[in-house]
């Protein structure tokens, strides 16, 4: 589901059920495959055009696909679909820019730059002037960029500020740029779904058109094949849970395929659901065992880790097999169908689990961590799967949660948050004794260490909170230290219930703390 952009719609797609015959389906997996292998060379087109003039078109002409070769790209597909198509892959383009955008971001606001040289790079990155021309220009003729910001003073005036970035800053800038390009691939388009509008499809509902004979069909969808001037008809069914969404149906569709099968799916623009927030703010910890913990308590998704185990074992299985049988993996049935069932798994937990997150808690705010999803129990392949499934599931269910409810979602910094004491905050890897066990070297408090972990996250999206979100992780680690060094002095005014003083125990805890070895000023603070 997403917002659109230019209104306050939300939409969701559904998928409808087909009768199309085994002739019918093949010509519709025709079109696919060649919109798929059309996507990859309008990627291409459009990625030399940002690589050369630094940003993105939507107006370029997909019809002459420049090949490496300097030659064009020759495909059955009508003009009407390239330009489809072209639409759709400039989207996806513009999409993994903003990741990159946001990723260069989370490394500035980590760095231990100086305060004006980060303004100034963080400034051009969100302009995503990374290769734009007058960047290049500063830096062929070694002269700094000067450029001009608006922004607005304490009585809401306007002011006009000029900044400057010299070619120290910019090499620094596309060095961040290159850097987050190696983390962040571009999307890959082999297994893109076709978003086609009334361009290429026609959409006839039961009364209408072809549907005054065929009655026992809901509707007929009209799909132009590679044929000129042919199109396929295909009848379609009913989604009852779709039609129990309050919301107007668009005629715009998105056609793929699954295990070799065409899937329809249909978008409808939604009204967002009543909300009566019952809690201010609730923070969770994602983990895998459990999925989710709360700072109420909660442990939502116990069974997690089991049953990814249990598919670990059998992908692990497939693809030990096609290794010895010289297969690759992509070209074997029973992996395609494992990982779909695995990718269907994540995905239909995520959206349980925090689905019923919601109804127990109704939080107007929800404080999560920025997600990580990784076990020492499961295979780098399923790590790597975790990574990139998983954190996508969640991101998206997030948004969607405040697209349809208004949930607000604040990201914060969780670094040493599964290792230090909710209740005096005290930090010490002992502190954690497996992923369930939480024991504070300190003060003795017990508890699950997933629970502990979320409540050190709620405490920490609070505004006088120091530790922000992309405090670095040794600065992080400091100011920890240090903090409850302060408040363990003797005579030190602490919270209520929060233990402290100097003891002879205490000192012989704080002496034995291993982080202590990286902070030797600290070592002096309790002497």
């Amino acid at each position: 589901m997403k917002r659109g952009k230019r209104t306050d719609e939300i939409y969701g797609s559904y998928l409808l059920p087909h009768a199309m015959n085994r002739g019918k389906e093949e010509k519709v997996l025709q079109v696919l495959r060649q919109y798929r292998r059309a996507a990859e060379g309008i990627q291409r087109l459009h990625l030399r055009r940002f690589f050369e003039e630094g940003s993105l078109s939507r107006f370029l002409d997909p019809t002459s696909v420049g090949q490496p070769q300097g030659g064009y790209l020759e495909s059955p597909l009508s003009d009407r679909y390239l330009w489809v198509c072209s639409q759709q892959v400039v989207d996806m383009l513009k999409g993994h820019l903003e990741h990159l955008k946001n990723r260069v971001r989370e490394i500035l606001l980590g760095s231990s730059l100086p305060r004006e040289k980060r303004e100034v790079l963080l400034l051009l990155n969100s302009r995503e002037a990374w290769l734009k021309p007058e960047v290049r220009q500063a830096l062929a003729e070694g002269q700094p960029l000067v450029f001009k910001v608006v922004r607005k003073d304490e009585s809401g005036r306007e002011r006009t500020k000029t900044l400057q970035a010299t070619p120290e800053d910019l090499r620094l800038l596309l060095h961040l740029f290159r850097r987050a390009r190696k983390e962040l691939t571009w999307p890959g388009m082999h297994r893109i779904q076709m978003h086609l509008d009334g361009k290429v499809v026609r959409y006839e509902p039961r009364g209408r058109g072809r549907g005054k004979q065929a009655t026992h069909f809901p509707a007929w969808l009209h799909l132009a094949t590679l044929e000129k001037g042919k199109r396929v008809a295909i009848p379609l069914g009913e989604n009852p849970y779709a039609e129990g969404r309050k919301g107007e149906w668009r005629d715009f569709f998105q056609v793929g395929e699954e295990n070799g099968r065409v899937q329809i799916r249909r978008v409808k623009a939604l009204s967002p659901k009543p909300y009566t927030p019952r809690t201010e703010r609730l923070a969770v910890d994602i983990g895998l065992s459990p999925l989710i913990a709360t700072d109420r308590g909660d442990l939502l998704g116990r069974g997690f880790l089991r049953l990814l185990a249990a598919y670990d074992t059998e992908i692990q299985t497939i693809a030990k097999r096609a290794q010895r049988e010289g297969r690759k993996l992509s070209q074997v049935p029973e992996y395609r169908e494992a990982m779909g069932r695995l990718r269907g798994f994540l995905k239909n937990e995520v959206n349980r689990l925090l689905n019923r997150l919601v109804a127990l808690h109704a939080p107007a705010v929800l404080v999560v961590e920025r997600l990580d999803l990784r076990s020492p129990e499961l295979s780098r392949r399923m790590n790597r799967l975790l990574s990139n499934f998983g954190r996508r599931y969640l991101k998206e269910k997030l948004a969607r949660l405040g697209e349809l409810y208004g949930i607000k979602v604040v990201e914060v910094n969780p670094a040493y948050s599964s290792q230090a004491c909710s209740r005096c905050g005290y930090v010490d890897p002992r502190n954690r004794r497996d992923t369930q066990t939480f024991v504070c070297q300190a003060c003795g408090h017990r508890g699950n260490a997933q629970v502990n972990a979320a409540r050190n996250l709620l405490r920490r999206s609070s505004p006088e909170e120091s530790v922000i979100t992309f405090t670095p992780k040794r600065e992080t680690l400091r100011l920890l230290l240090r903090r409850y060094a302060e408040r363990s002095r003797p005579g030190s005014r602490l919270r209520p219930g929060i233990p402290g003083g100097r003891s002879a125990a205490l000192e012989q805890v704080w002496g034995k703390n291993p982080y202590l070895k990286g902070f030797p000023d600290l070592l002096r603070t309790l002497g």
